[in-house]
């Protein structure tokens, strides 16, 4: 009986230290320390590329093995990103990685890193200590984030006071070759954050040949690189000579404080600067004139630009003077730079590719039955299985035998409905694809995609993406409950030297999954356009440079679109249509969600179609121009599934485009001819543009002021303007005034409808915009408002 005891005392005890060695082991293994930080001084901006330093410190043996970052790019899109680490025993190693979007909207409770030893298909999860969340001051979409390269700080201090020109958004400065431990990237994805660069007084040179090209680059995707004066700028530009916007020239001249006040709009300047006279470069634009003397100019890169003053940026007196960043803000339109990337105010790109555009991409052909198809099948099985069998085993004598041959009639027909009915399913996977990009003048693209995969095994799917293209996985419904697992579980993302590979795991047998990116291209095509409008009739040419055919060529301006036809590859279409409009001007936009569905197969691609063009709009919001959209059935972005697909492509191309207007003799250019910016004065003003067509805008209680601005090169087709009416459709909650460019002050409106008939030139600026300060409220209503309406005349030369 003793013996019985020990034996049963031994076996419990042993069993108690089996239980103990997991929760040992995995307290040894926990050997890796990570500290993390993301963003740039401690702030990132969410729906942005952001650098994260990760420091891993290895207390245990040798490790080798995936590093999975758990960070999701938007609450649609999320896959984790998985890098090789190797760390010797007591080493401490410091990675830098560029996170393409950063969210966290509480859908897991799982740790922001997971290490496996070896890889992580099939390696061993190890645990660690230290950084379980990402901490740091992450701010909205819209913020404007502005780099500088000078060797003193306090020259540039006037882009501090940028916050007063957007109000509804922060503004922060980073002078980053004076920050600790900073080294200017050689990837573009680290200029990522940054909405604007300012160059004063350093050599571009001097940054290595790949620091140098990652800023190029960084420009061609949208960034808004701004230059100053120096000597020997040519020599110091580096790899962005050949595009400056201005040649200088040794000769120097004075720019007085009334011409300074002036061309900010208002800005308090005392005393005059020196600057270098300067001509416009072939391609460029001026940005700042006084009289026959450019100021500054722009240039477009890709779908970026350079700007380039003709005058330093942070010498004396002018980087002292008040009215210095309201001359900034002006010549790099930092109210427009504030919405750069957001597809619709407060909602990342992703997100509305996921909510608009992946419903419909998601669609296959092979998901329609036909109900036709169906009762022939039902009404020829009932007919074999019944009548006709009858007669033949009658005839044979063999009906005893019907209990058998019906049965296998059955499972024959069945095999053979279903391999007729999937076969596109199950010999290789189907994939489709809804991308749209914005042409460049340079003949570049740059855009959006989303791509849908229809299964046709289950396991795991390998997406290839170029160096120029990013992928990301798109949320699965059927699995989002609120609440996940770690992302690397259900898809990652790995670079390599060709770019980055995007792992979509343990996808179901015909399942659909869908993922997302940007994407870019160089030199690809462009259509060459040469547009006329007079009396109300385009005429002139586009010819069509993209190696493939173009369909459905459409001119859009305003709320009015004329489809012009198709054009083959390297064709010409001849453009001879109606358009009842005076001028050409960018398309309206407005916030609309389009909730219609297709019913049958067949409205499947016009519906992706039309949804992709409305989505591509905010590409050209900027550049306040007309459009040609067209769209073609070729593949442009660089991904690529790992295994052969069935591919069904199709491709959005927006183009802008400088219409020429041709007026003769009296015109009417009335609110809808005009192109409006609203920007608040105040930091309690909040805008919500409803509808632009209708002028619905929605208001809180705030100064506010509105830019009317004439559509690019109208004024130079005009010989007088002989009448201006500005009406107020909201009286009771609106308070108007117009500024007058003679004496720099605004005038109060105090009428419902004022006209003006003497000397209406001087209420419009040289750029052709008349601007209106609003201060609205007290509005307890909270309902929507309209703008003031405008309607001027005049006599065309």
């Amino acid at each position: 009986m003793k013996k019985t005891k020990i034996t049963a005392l031994t076996l419990l005890i042993m069993l108690v230290i089996s239980f103990m060695l997991p929760s040992a082991q995995a307290s040894a293994a926990a050997t890796l320390e990570v500290k993390a930080t993301a963003g740039i001084s401690g702030k990132a901006k969410y729906q942005s590329v952001v650098p994260l330093q990760v420091t891993v410190k290895n207390n245990g043996a040798d490790f080798s093995g995936d590093m999975a970052i758990n960070s999701a790019n938007s609450y649609e899109a999320a896959s984790a990103m998985v890098v090789p680490i190797d760390i010797a025993a007591g080493e401490e190693k410091t990675f830098t990685f560029y996170l393409d979007g950063l969210a966290d909207y509480s859908y897991s409770e799982t740790d922001l890193f997971a290490f496996y030893e070896g890889s992580i298909e099939k390696g061993k999860k190890i645990a660690y200590k230290g950084t379980k969340r990402l901490q740091s001051n992450f701010l909205d979409p819209s913020s404007t984030f502005i780099y500088t390269l000078t060797d003193k700080s306090d020259r540039l201090s006037a882009f501090l006071r940028l916050s007063t020109f957007v109000a509804q958004s922060n503004v922060e400065v980073f002078n980053i070759n004076q920050l600790k431990d900073y080294t200017f990237p050689e990837d573009s994805q680290g200029l990522a954050m940054a909405n604007v660069i300012v160059v004063d007084e350093v050599a571009i040179a001097d940054l290595s040949q790949k620091q140098q090209e990652s800023l190029l680059k960084w420009v061609q995707d949208g960034g808004t690189l701004l230059l100053g004066a120096a000597d020997q700028i040519d020599a110091t530009a580096g790899v962005l000579k050949d595009y400056l916007p201005l040649s200088l020239s040794q000769e120097m001249t004075s720019i007085s404080a009334e011409a300074l006040t002036k061309l900010s709009g208002g800005g308090i300047f005392t005393q005059p600067i020196s600057v270098y006279a300067a001509k416009t470069n072939e391609g460029s634009l001026p940005v700042l004139t006084e009289n026959n003397a450019v100021l500054a100019a722009k240039k477009a890169v890709g779908s970026g630009e350079v700007i380039q003053t003709a005058f330093s940026l942070g010498d004396q007196p002018l980087s002292s003077m008040d009215g210095y960043a309201a001359l900034i803000a002006k010549m790099i339109d930092v109210q427009s730079i504030s919405q750069q990337g957001m597809m619709r105010q407060g909602q990342s790109p992703f997100d509305q590719i996921s909510y608009e555009l992946r419903n419909i991409n998601e669609l296959f052909p092979s998901f329609e039955v036909s109900v036709g198809y169906m009762l022939i099948v039902i009404i020829l099985y009932i007919l074999i299985i019944g009548p006709i069998l009858y007669f033949v085993l009658k005839k044979m004598d063999k009906r005893e035998h019907a209990w058998w041959v019906i049965p296998s009639i059955s499972i024959v027909l069945s095999i053979v409905l279903f391999i007729v009915g999937a076969k596109d399913r199950i010999v290789q996977p189907q994939v489709q694809q809804s991308a749209f990009y914005k042409v460049n003048e340079d003949s570049s693209v740059n855009g959006y995609y989303v791509e849908s995969i229809l299964t046709n095994r289950s396991g795991d799917f390998v997406v290839n993406a170029d160096k120029n293209t990013t992928a990301v996985a798109l949320r699965s419904y059927n699995n989002f409950t609120g609440t996940m697992g770690a992302l690397h579980e259900s898809s990652y993302i790995k670079e390599n030297a060709n770019g980055s590979t995007l792992t979509l795991r343990d996808l179901s047998y015909w399942s659909v999954q869908s993922f997302a990116g940007k994407s870019s291209a160089q030199n690809i095509g462009k259509m060459d356009i040469d547009i006329t409008l007079k009396n109300e009739k385009l005429s002139g040419t586009v010819k069509n440079n993209f190696p493939f055919a173009l369909k459905d060529v459409t001119l859009i301006s305003g709320v009015k679109e004329v489809k012009l036809g198709d054009i083959e590859a390297n064709g010409t279409l001849q453009v001879d249509k109606e358009l009842k409009t005076t001028v050409l001007q960018k398309p309206s936009s407005f916030n609309s969600y389009n909730y219609s569905y297709p019913s049958t197969k067949d409205e499947v691609d016009p519906m992706r179609i039309e949804r992709m063009k409305t989505m591509a709009l905010p590409l050209v919001e900027n550049d306040r121009q007309p459009i040609l959209t067209a769209w073609t059935d070729q593949a442009i972005v660089g991904v690529e599934l790992e295994t052969s697909a069935n591919m069904s492509p199709i491709t959005m191309l927006v183009q802008p485009f400088k219409g020429k207007v041709e007026l003769s003799g009296p015109f009417t250019m009335k609110r809808n001819n005009f192109n409006y910016t609203l920007a608040p004065l105040s930091a309690s003003g909040y805008y919500e543009k409803i509808d632009e067509e209708l002028n619905q805008w929605y208001l809180s209680d705030g100064l506010y002021e509105v830019t009317m601005a004439m559509p690019d090169q109208f004024m130079d087709a005009v010989q007088s303007l002989n009448e201006l009416t500005i009406s107020n459709k909201d009286v009771k909650r609106m308070q108007l005034s117009i500024w007058n460019n003679e004496t720099n002050l605004y005038e109060s409106l105090v009428d419902t409808k004022q006209v003006f008939s003497d000397n209406i030139s001087k209420y419009f600026n040289q750029d052709g915009e008349l601007r209106i300060e609003i201060k609205y409220g007290p509005d307890p209503s909270g309902e929507q408002t309209k703008l003031p309406d405008i309607e001027l005349k005049g006599v065309a030369k």
